[in-house]
């Protein structure tokens, strides 16, 4: 770029800089705002990136009007996180991309506070304590698993987390010990298929089939004899897919398939029929569709495959690949008769056991884990950032069972004789003290060396009744006192954040409003947390909404993956024009 481009690009950027000063609902600004969460810009890239790439970034988000800019924190200051850097089947390549590009830039978010702030934006970290370890799982056959698993999980072997966590998983948050290790061992002898409702099925004994691996990996179809009832039986409680829509009410009456005179001592069982012909009519949600059972008829502890995942996806198909279980989306709708012949869906898995910690979400009462995410936000404060934005919604708490976990035994010694709901209780509020103290720590440091602390106010999480389908992004048994944190001023401004709930919810949604009622009455700015990629074309309408609402004082681009794309010779541009659009209602 030349001189007299430089000017005009400077000019143009200062002139929206002065626009954004004149309009101030509460500190003077109204800011727009991007969030960079870059791994996955690198993964979607078509190259490694480079410093030449940042700084093009950071060029394009401040001639797009951007002022203030939010950079996701990956370890940058410790080598970042241990990325399986060989898995190639996944993103056509985004995994080196992303190793070669951390191991290049050494530090990314030094490298993007030192270009934001030549381009005169201001760069927070954005930090969630509980990412340390993303579910992502390699079936145990898999070669991924033996050349790059890093901790033992339930169907193979995790990858991609922290240094920290793989050397102290037993700091992980951990499950409520209730399995009897004689339930591991025990052969099934007997399965129950449990369909939604009481109509009658196609399934006849000749139609099921069995696949069993003993190593997740390529599993294979298996004699077996049995012999198959059919009862009606009411429904002892309500059954909810992943999405928590109502499939089977409490008392309703349904169809069971019992498969009894088994003795499979297999570790990894599948559950299928032949049918490729249309009209499938056993369905059911994945957690709720099958239990196993052993000689004496006791109900033998597991857990569940579906097909679904995220990071492995190319890995998933139980005829040439392997499952994920226990991933989060077990609660899926699952249909057992339908066509099986991609291997990803028209079936049920089960694995005996129950995973003793989350992927990797690290247990905020532990003083070990308080000193390493203490470490962590100093790294940030070495790279020069203008603050932080803290988060606890995650991807490493990922469970189909996420009540079950927050029982380390630093909390439970504080928890004196209680049992059932008085010791989760118990359990959920010193887990949350634990988690304000940290937060405190976190707001007293900041503001000894100038730094500004955010905070995202979760509308999907912070209420009564969280939806189903946000459940395994936030770790469990864990009052957050969100109301503290405001009242004690822990944070110098707040983001209202939600992706299940629609955009309307911001100004109809009852906890939307208290949390805004509480900052105002504080003097705490709120900006707007968007997806953009959610909002689509009305993006430009939901800016200039924000933007006219004088409760707020800024709205954050989510995230820039969606709407900017990177070339070989080190530049950036825009991919969504109707960001573009979106800033023009700022004018």
């Amino acid at each position: 770029m030349d001189s007299v481009e430089s000017s005009k690009e400077h000019a143009s950027t200062d002139a929206c800089r002065l626009r954004n000063r004149e309009k101030s609902p509460l500190s003077g600004k109204f800011l727009l705002e991007a969030l960079v969460d870059f791994p996955d810009d690198v993964i979607n890239a078509s190259q490694a990136l480079t410093s030449e790439h940042i700084d093009s970034l950071m060029a394009q988000l401040a001639t797009l009007g951007v002022r203030r800019v939010s950079w996701g924190y990956y370890g940058d200051d410790h080598g970042g996180w241990l990325i399986p850097a060989a898995h190639s089947e996944d993103y056509q390549g985004g995994w080196r991309r992303c190793a070669d590009t951390y191991r290049m830039l050494v530090n990314p978010l030094r490298m993007a506070v030192e270009s934001g702030h030549r381009h005169g934006l201001e760069v927070y970290a954005y930090y969630k304590p509980y990412e340390t370890g993303a579910g992502m799982l390699f079936p145990e056959g898999s070669p991924q698993a033996g050349g790059m698993g890093l901790l033992p999980h339930i169907g193979g072997k995790l990858a991609w987390m922290e240094p920290f966590v793989r050397d102290n998983p037993a700091l992980r948050i951990r499950r409520r010990n209730d399995v009897n290790p004689a339930e591991l061992t025990a052969a099934i002898c007997a399965i129950r298929l449990i369909k939604q409702d009481a109509l009658p099925t196609r399934i006849t004994r000749d139609h099921l089939q069995f696949w069993t691996s003993p190593d997740n990996w390529r599993y294979r179809q298996v004699p077996v004899d049995f012999t198959l009832s059919q009862s009606v039986e009411p429904s002892p409680h309500d059954v909810r897919d992943q999405e928590g829509n109502l499939l089977t009410r409490q008392g309703d009456d349904v169809l069971i398939l019992t498969l009894a005179g088994l003795d499979i001592k297999d570790k990894y069982v599948l559950i299928t029929t032949d049918f490729t012909a249309d009209h499938p009519d056993f369905s059911n949600s994945g957690t709720a569709i099958m239990t196993a059972h052993d000689a004496s008829g006791h109900e033998i502890p597991g857990v569940f495959a579906t097909g679904s995942t995220v990071w492995t996806a190319s890995l998933v198909n139980f005829r040439e690949g392997g499952l994920s279980f226990d991933y989060g989306w077990g609660a899926k709708r699952v249909t057992l008769d339908e066509s099986n012949t991609s291997g990803k869906k028209g079936f049920i898995a089960f694995a005996r056991g129950r995973n003793q910690y989350l992927p990797g979400a690290l247990c905020e009462s532990e003083p070990k884990v308080q000193d390493f995410w203490m470490t962590c936000v100093e790294e940030m404060i070495a790279a020069g950032v203008d603050g932080v934005d803290f988060r606890e919604e995650n991807h490493s708490s990922h469970t189909d069972t996420p009540q079950d976990y927050g029982f380390n035994d630093v909390v439970l010694r504080q928890c004196e004789d209680l049992h059932g709901q008085a010791l989760c209780a118990r359990i959920s509020e010193v887990r949350g003290k634990a988690y304000t103290e940290f937060l405190r720590k976190c707001k007293a440091r900041l503001t000894a060396c100038g730094r500004r602390m955010r905070y995202n106010l979760q509308l999907d999480f912070f209420r009564p009744n969280p939806p189903a389908d946000r459940l395994l992004a936030y770790p469990a048994n864990i009052h957050f006192e969100w109301q503290r944190w405001i009242d004690e001023g822990l944070m110098d401004e707040a983001i209202l954040r939600f992706y299940h709930f629609p955009f309307e919810a911001i100004f109809q949604d009852p906890v939307a409003e208290a949390m805004i009622v509480r900052c105002q009455q504080r003097g705490i700015p709120i900006v707007v947390n968007r997806y953009v990629d959610l909002a689509g074309e009305l993006l430009p309408q939901e800016v200039a909404r924000i933007y006219a609402d004088q409760r707020f004082s800024g709205f954050i681009l989510y995230e820039t993956q969606n709407f900017i794309r990177f070339n070989d010779a080190g530049e950036c541009s825009l991919k969504m024009q109707i960001v573009q659009e979106a800033v023009k209602q700022l004018d």
